[in-house]
């Protein structure tokens, strides 16, 4: 009983991608994502060798949203040397949620600093289409006054079809900017609602 109220609205996803390295002689690149979400917790573990080199990254969050959005999460993406601990606690407005984050600064995960944050998400569904947008962004204060240095953030769109029910095939591109490193992702997936 209480696996089935833990598991309600579940999805399993997965995706695979292989690619030709862009410098030779290298062994092909390939990226191996398995994960569960929710509209509560995330968790995803992707296995990824990109010219040669093994990484693995991990992200795991929990949410709670009503008037009040708060939500923990860890990140450590090894291939774009990204990694950190941070916490959400904001107000929420429809759509709209605004306040603070609290993140670490170091990869030992000891030092912190809160700074102003904010995000917008909206959600459509049209027939047999989901499409979901969000973009959270961060004013994180440094030393220099260039608000392209300070400004961080996190865009996502996700474009679901569903073959039933249960079965979906997803279109994710996800374009970051965190703790200065630039980076994107766009793949296709399956998943499986438990």
């Amino acid at each position: 009983m209480i696996l089935d109220s833990l598991l309600a609205g579940t999805i399993l996803f997965t995706s695979f991608a292989m690619r030709t390295p862009n410098i030779q002689p290298n062994p092909d690149d390939y990226e191996f994502s398995l994960g569960f979400s929710n509209q509560f917790y995330h968790l995803n573990r992707q296995w990824e060798r990109e010219l040669g080199n093994n990484y693995i990254d991990d992200i795991l969050w929990f949410k709670y949203e009503s008037k009040f959005y708060l939500k923990p999460e860890y990140l450590d993406k090894q291939s774009k040397s990204v990694k950190y601990l941070k916490l959400d606690w904001r107000k929420t407005l429809k759509y709209v949620n605004f306040g603070f984050t609290t993140r670490s600064d170091d990869d030992d995960l000891k030092n912190y600093s809160t700074f102003f944050s904010g995000q917008i998400k909206r959600t459509a569904e049209i027939k047999k289409w989901v499409i979901l947008g969000s973009f959270d962004g961060y004013l994180v204060p440094n030393d220099n006054d260039n608000f392209d240095e300070i400004l961080e953030y996190e865009a996502v769109f996700d474009v679901k079809y569903k073959l039933t029910e249960n079965i979906l095939i997803y279109n994710l591109g996800k374009f970051d900017k965190l703790q200065g490193q630039r980076y994107y992702k766009a793949k296709i997936g399956l998943e499986f609602k438990l």
